[in-house]
């Protein structure tokens, strides 16, 4: 399978979340943070903490489905270290394109960058103000920590 290339995703990034509410919402850049943790990035926002993959739209079944598998293990690990509940942690596989996507595979919400903005402001609203801006902090700080990049305090 084809992996985009780390410039390819700052696009996919900077253009599918030009939308969202930015007052509300806060990015995580979970990028070379942590190993095993298989996530391009995280968003935190109201409707919860979306860790999102980026890929392209046409790959073999065995590969999505292992693509979609470690997106879902990804999440898992991330609700560990934001310390949230993991049905607020939403895993979304976000395909390259012009087309949009809507679909939900193997527990994994599986959009387009057309409408990704969409597809993470749809969700039920889960969490307050003060409780995104906490969890991106602490996610944050984990992941640095968890990359041996964190300040380590005896």
């Amino acid at each position: 399978m084809a992996e985009l290339a780390a410039t390819d995703v700052d696009l996919v990034i900077e253009r599918a979340l030009a939308d969202l509410p930015f007052d509300d919402w806060q990015v995580v850049d979970t990028r070379g943070a942590a190993k095993g943790l298989r996530a391009d990035f995280v968003v935190v926002g109201p409707p919860g903490v979306f860790v999102i993959e980026c890929g392209v739209p046409h790959v073999k079944d065995r590969a999505r489905a292992k693509q979609l598998m470690r997106l879902l293990d990804a999440a898992h690990g991330v609700a560990d270290l934001a310390g949230v509940r993991r049905d607020e942690v939403h895993p979304v596989l976000c395909l390259t394109g012009a087309e949009p996507e809507d679909s939900w595979n193997r527990g994994v919400t599986v959009c387009g960058t057309v409408n990704l903005a969409d597809t993470l402001v749809f969700k039920r609203d889960r969490l307050e103000r003060a409780e995104v801006v906490a969890a991106a902090a602490t996610l944050d700080k984990a992941l640095l920590a968890a990359a041996g990049r964190g300040k380590h305090r005896a």
